[in-house]
């Protein structure tokens, strides 16, 4: 897996798996592409840092995407310490992702339920909606140190890993 840390001309920050490149044409074909998003607390001078899906309102970010390589004004390995975050990022992004293809969260009484919770509470509510889907079983992408992906299958009971 070739994944990437992108500096973008217009100021985005992408990390992404880099499927093919083809200088004749300036285009990259990518997947997976989460932005990060800078977030400043000026108050406790802090600043934290989140990963969004990079191209909005599309349905799955393991589709392919094409970018134009002339837009890319510098690029590096992630680090450790973004490889982890983006990986969690991706597992969440795949989590929703799999709910809404699932109808669960398709009910209008439900809709107003999940308008009521805190954040806390739909994180749990999305946890369990998405343990049930599994059924126990299910193919899980994880990212080691080296940015490769493990395929990592589980077996009941829960969290026992082949």
């Amino acid at each position: 897996m070739n994944l990437k840390h992108l500096k973008l001309t217009n100021g985005d920050e992408i990390v992404c798996e880099v499927l093919d490149s083809n200088e004749e044409m300036a285009e990259s074909v990518i997947r997976n592409a989460m932005r990060i998003v800078a977030i400043d607390d000026f108050e406790n001078n802090v600043r934290y840092y989140t990963f969004k899906p990079w191209m909005s309102f599309q349905d799955d970010i393991e589709e392919l995407v094409s970018l134009n390589s002339v837009h890319i004004i510098g690029g590096t390995e992630p680090s450790n310490t973004v490889l982890k975050h983006y990986s969690k990022a991706i597992t969440e992004v795949n989590k929703y992702n799999a709910l809404r293809r699932s109808d669960v969260l398709k009910d209008e009484d439900l809709d107003h339920m999940l308008d009521e919770l805190s954040e806390e509470e739909m994180q749990d509510f999305i946890d369990k909606k998405y343990s049930e889907l599994e059924n126990g079983y299910g193919v899980e992408k994880e990212f080691d140190d080296s940015g490769t992906t493990q395929n990592i299958i589980q077996f009941n009971p829960k969290g026992t890993r082949h």
